[in-house]
């Protein structure tokens, strides 16, 4: 009897933390393409678009691993980059079997400046396969090729966006460090 009333407790207590976890997975998506997309426009007082432009670029060549394959475009005039990057995902691990790798989940992510403020678009995420698989589709949960594991992408792709951007931002509104002019 005590221990049907603690794991009664247990549900009781548990639940309302599952049911907030798996509602905080849901992304945002843009209106006009029905696609993920993170959208935001920040302000850096007293800079240039030139400036704005040599953080991200800064940035850019230290967060990724390969920079060179992951920065597509860099246009100073426009004052646009653009990067095509991905990370890795994993299946979580169950009763029967350990965390296993999922796969990759490719991104772009543009940067855009102007006098005193950039925008960043995070967007066109989707699942490496054999063909286009639209990371949207994790969502469908009315779909028939809907898996449980879906929501763990959703899950972990949220909190890797979140690092990237989280990155980015830090680095953007850093001016960077005078160096002393000490030869």
């Amino acid at each position: 009897m005590a221990r049907s009333i603690i794991m009664l407790l247990m549900v009781l207590v548990l639940s309302p933390i599952a049911n907030f976890a798996q509602e905080n997975t849901s992304l945002p998506i843009d209106e006009k393409t029905g696609l993920i997309s993170f959208t935001k426009v920040n302000e850096v007082a007293n800079t240039t678009p030139t400036e704005l432009y040599q953080r991200a670029l800064t940035w850019a060549s230290t967060f990724y691993k390969n920079p060179t394959d992951v920065i597509r475009e860099r246009d100073s005039v426009n004052g646009s980059i653009l990067c095509k990057a991905r990370f890795k995902i994993s299946n979580p691990a169950d009763k029967k079997t350990p965390v296993t790798d999922a796969g990759n989940v490719m991104y772009s992510l543009k940067l855009q400046f102007k006098d005193g403020r950039y925008r960043y678009e995070l967007n066109e995420i989707n699942w490496k396969q054999q063909s286009y698989f639209a990371a949207e589709r994790w969502m469908d949960k009315a779909s028939s090729s809907y898996q449980p594991n879906f929501e763990s992408y959703l899950q972990q792709t949220q909190t890797e966006v979140n690092r990237i951007l989280t990155s980015l931002e830090k680095a953007m509104s850093t001016a960077p460090s005078a160096k002393a002019d000490d030869w």
